[in-house]
């Protein structure tokens, strides 16, 4: 096989691993399985030592994050950080952010519970009815595993997926609240 045949080959399993990865998300039934379901798709797809969540501390963030201190899971990887840090680390908006130096800011992210050893990040947004309010987290040790320059076309097709599921996911939560209020609207006493 020549080269081309090869990087088509690889080319051809990356896409197939984000594909195992964004059925995985397609098929979650609530918010917490939705990103239990990325991250450790992440992490076994791609051998990612470091996966975690970071949400913005904003009212529009709040649903996700009560869903995501549910799980046994997530609730200790994820961090909540102001919309300040997310505008530094992500000035390209929905566009995701790979580093490998200058990493300090980055360290912001990491949950509070959990340390890891991160030389290399990918930073990737996603959103909620159009607005951002979180990104997940995939570092590792190896300084190489993600640069700037690195093309990240299917990753954002990944994260588009999933805030067109996180958005789903938060209407019908929202529908069911409301039906629910309104087949009670004594408030719970009768």
């Amino acid at each position: 096989m020549g080269k081309e045949e090869d990087l088509k080959s690889l080319n051809e399993i990356m896409a197939a691993r984000f594909k195992k990865i964004e059925d995985g998300v397609v098929l979650a039934e609530n918010i917490a399985v939705l990103f239990e379901n990325l991250l450790e798709g992440i992490e076994k797809e791609f051998s990612v030592p470091f996966v975690w969540l970071t949400l913005i501390g904003h009212e529009k963030a709040a649903p996700v994050i009560n869903e995501i201190k549910s799980s046994e899971i997530l609730k200790s990887r994820f961090s909540v950080v102001p919309q300040e840090l997310f505008e530094k680390i992500l000035p390209g908006g929905s566009k995701p952010v790979l580093a490998n130096k200058g990493l300090q800011p980055f360290y912001r992210l990491l949950p509070p519970s959990r340390k890891y050893f991160v030389k290399s990040i990918a930073v990737v947004p996603f959103a909620m009815n159009g607005q951002i309010i979180g990104t997940w987290n995939n570092g590792d040790a190896d300084a190489n595993r993600y640069e700037p320059d690195m093309k990240t076309d299917l990753i954002e097709a990944l994260a588009a997926q999933l805030s067109r599921k996180l958005s789903q996911l938060v209407a019908e939560k929202n529908v069911a609240s409301d039906q629910i209020g309104n087949n009670n609207p004594s408030g719970g006493f009768s």
